[in-house]
């Protein structure tokens, strides 16, 4: 079994996932793939991949249009729209001062977030993936895993083809969840969009129950979605659980910090800390994947990386792409320069090839 991730990071990781695509499918080892996991952009050029069996030239069409068009003024129209903004101003007028009222004297809060930012992103992302719903998968002998984080409890929550939820609360009933949807969960930074509140009917040991969630972006637990794919899970404490035999993971991220940023006021500082956390995360995953190569649980991975110093290449071609060209390019679903989008998906092809031709040559 040969199971590949990708990271998130923006219409950054979409471009960088989209090279990488590229290389697996020129060398006959996209077809092979059993189960794509994805968190946040790479979420989005997942879900593009898995619910369309059609052509990969057409898939790649699809992501270059959407790539060039961006997400944000999609988001702007429909946070304005008559489906959305009605129940934000009441989330603010109502919903909120409840809330607070509620912390002040030690409630919980009483009302949800009825809508908000994330709510017109949803609708933007509907606008690519329609009414699809998680079990209709378009590639036969593909799963598709979208990773986001359940705030409540701590843990992950998965939305599958075959199941959605976590090992608290259990699967949500009839896996009845829009892609649009799951992709909106998995790509909601906090920093940027609130989280989703909602209730779903989950079933758990026989029991079915109606439980509040708040789910956030997939980052924030596992921003290379590895986590479901590494071998020795048991299946009681995770809904999605695979084998592989190798991985593919894609990884769209900066790298080491150049230093010379200076987080002084309060937003920078939280930036600063969350990805310093994100990072911590991050390499303590890479370092499992060694892990699981040297035991023998894998047969192996490669790790195209966006940031990857290119003197550690085992071999670099005159034409390579380099760091220093793309390393800077923002995270946010932003309209990207046809320019951009060339030299991102040009460096994932690249270092995909390369990884892939020193590492895993037979696969």
């Amino acid at each position: 079994m040969i199971a590949l991730s990708l990271s998130g990071g923006g219409s950054r990781a979409i471009a960088f996932h989209l090279g990488c695509l590229r290389a697996l499918n020129h060398r006959g080892v996209l077809q092979k793939i059993s189960v794509v996991s994805a968190v946040s952009g790479g979420s989005v050029i997942a879900g593009l991949y898995a619910y369309w069996n059609n052509s990969f030239e057409d898939f790649h069409e699809r992501v270059l249009t959407l790539l060039q068009r961006g997400l944000h003024q999609a988001t702007a129209r429909h946070l304005l729209s008559i489906k959305v903004l009605p129940r934000v101003v009441a989330t603010n007028l109502i919903s909120r001062p409840l809330n607070t009222i509620a912390k002040c004297i030690g409630r919980e809060p009483p009302l949800p977030r009825w809508s908000s930012r994330t709510d017109a992103l949803q609708e933007a992302l509907h606008d690519v993936f329609g009414s699809l719903n998680l079990s209709q998968i378009g590639r036969p002998g593909l799963d598709v895993v979208f990773n986001a984080c359940e705030l409540r409890t701590g843990t992950a929550f998965r939305f599958g083809n075959h199941s959605t939820g976590n090992w608290r609360l259990g699967e949500i009933k009839n896996n009845d969840v829009h892609v649009a949807h799951a992709i909106a969960c998995s790509a909601a930074y906090p920093l940027f969009l609130p989280a989703f509140d909602r209730e779903y009917i989950f079933m758990k040991d026989g029991v079915q129950q109606k439980q509040r969630v708040i789910i956030t972006d997939g980052g924030i637990y596992d921003n290379l979605g590895i986590t479901c794919l590494e071998p020795g899970r048991d299946p009681r404490y995770s809904l999605h659980s695979y084998a592989p035999d190798y991985i593919i993971c894609c990884y769209a991220g900066y790298g080491q910090f150049a230093g010379k940023k200076i987080p002084f006021g309060f937003y920078s500082r939280t930036q600063a800390a969350f990805e310093s956390v994100f990072r911590k995360a991050q390499d303590g995953s890479l370092n499992r994947l060694h892990m699981h190569k040297r035991a023998r649980n894998i047969n192996g991975f490669i790790l195209p990386y966006l940031g990857q110093q290119d003197r550690a290449l085992p071999f670099r071609p005159s034409d390579l792409v380099q760091r220093h060209e793309v390393i800077d390019y923002p995270t946010d679903f932003a309209a990207m320069d046809v320019n951009d989008i060339e030299r991102l998906s040009r460096r994932g092809e690249q270092l995909t090839n390369i990884l892939l031709s020193h590492y895993c040559p037979d696969i």
